[in-house]
């Protein structure tokens, strides 16, 4: 079984051409966090004197819900919204029946 037939078992996906949306989904998100980055850091004072340890947790504060807020917008406006939301839920945990029923 291919990579691509893993996660489409995975994830639910039905069709390849859903499965390289949610891809494209995810690579656009990512670009677009960058971006966010630049823009936010400054906004709460974190530049390169900031100290490393200090740059590192707010990157992690910061980026992160900017990362799971672009996803579901990104995901949205590819029309992979209910994918996306199952997605997020599922990383943290929030849809515990699925995921015992799953396992």
């Amino acid at each position: 079984m291919s990579y691509f037939e893993r996660f489409k078992q995975r994830w639910g996906v039905r069709s390849n051409r859903q499965l390289a949306v949610v891809f494209v989904a995810f690579g656009l998100t990512g670009f677009c966090t960058l971006g966010v980055k630049k823009l936010l850091l400054p906004l709460f004072g974190i530049g390169s004197e900031t100290s490393l340890l200090l740059r590192i947790v707010a990157e992690v504060l910061i980026i992160l819900p900017a990362y799971q807020v672009l996803l579901i917008v990104v995901g949205s406006l590819l029309g992979q919204h209910k994918f996306f939301k199952a997605f997020l839920r599922k990383m943290f945990l929030l849809d515990r029946k699925k995921s015992a029923k799953e396992s």
